[in-house]
């Protein structure tokens, strides 16, 4: 198995999964667009830096983990898009959360290449330690491909058949849970403060029995000590993802009522300076009483 890859977008998480690839012996072609944020792999056996997004996807696989639709556009067209560099059969495996309809535009141009869609669940300490859960979909040929690399850095990967925006419709799906859990989790514990409770006991006894989840359990602890910095996924990504959720249930013909509070929530916490922070943080914006 050819063990060279290439990453294309080194900020949190694309960061975190270059260095488990690196530890697990792979060979990663790196872009960023900073380059400075590439410094810190340069003395890390097997890495090398790329000029530009199509040399990063000249060695016939690369991922992308980039912030947003424009994002993934910019880094994949052009003369010096992944488009331009990935050679015939080549694939890109998108790791980002992005818009069902920018992952069949991309799949639409992908021409003699493949294109897959593997968005995560997990924050980068999980990719560090090889401990993602993946979402996966895309063409057989594609996905075969992206399984090899992303073997190495998730502990599961769920294939969902053979349309690319089968696994972002899963993965905005699985944030809006995950937000609702944070949403529920802060009204529970602001009513058992306020009512003399200890909600800290509270968790306790929630996590240890009938909401036993990394989500409950970690992102209750978040919760309970404020610790919104530095940011284990930013409240501003967690905005674009209630937003990328409610756009598709408006295609689905549906509506997510805990939808609009999710997005009421989280515009209140980015107008008062939370974007840069832990998304857990939209717990410090409750409704006014009476």
């Amino acid at each position: 198995m050819n063990r060279k890859v290439g990453i294309v977008g080194v900020g949190a998480m694309g960061g975190a999964i270059a260095r488990r690839l690196l530890s697990q012996g792979w060979e990663v072609t790196l872009w960023n667009l900073v380059p400075e944020d590439l410094d810190a792999f340069d003395d890390i056996q097997g890495a090398r830096r790329a000029k530009t997004p199509a040399e990063a996807a000249s060695v016939g696989r690369v991922i992308t983990s980039v912030a947003n639709d424009q994002a993934v556009r910019d880094v994949t067209t052009g003369p010096d898009g992944i488009a331009a560099g990935l050679p015939e059969g080549g694939t890109h495996i998108s790791m980002s959360t992005v818009s069902p309809e920018v992952v069949t535009e991309m799949a639409a141009a992908s021409g003699a290449t493949y294109f897959v869609s593997a968005p995560v669940f997990g924050r980068p300490v999980a990719a560090e330690d090889g401990k993602l859960w993946v979402a996966l979909s895309g063409p057989e040929a594609g996905r075969a491909v992206a399984k090899e690399v992303l073997a190495d850095v998730s502990q599961l990967v769920k294939e969902f058949g053979d349309a690319p925006e089968a696994a972002v419709h899963v993965k905005i799906a699985g944030n809006f849970v995950i937000a609702s859990a944070i949403e529920a989790m802060s009204e529970a514990f602001d009513v058992l403060s306020r009512s003399g409770t200890d909600p800290r006991l509270f968790h306790e006894m929630m996590s240890d029995s009938i909401f036993a989840s990394v989500i409950h359990q970690n992102y209750g602890r978040i919760i309970l000590d404020e610790a919104f910095d530095p940011p284990g996924f930013r409240l501003a990504l967690g905005g674009k993802d209630i937003g990328l959720a409610r756009d598709l249930a408006q295609h689905a013909g549906t509506s997510l009522p805990f939808g609009d509070i999710l997005a009421a929530r989280f515009a209140t916490a980015m107008e008062q300076g939370y974007g840069d922070k832990d998304w857990n943080a939209i717990s410090k914006f409750r409704d006014p009483v009476g």
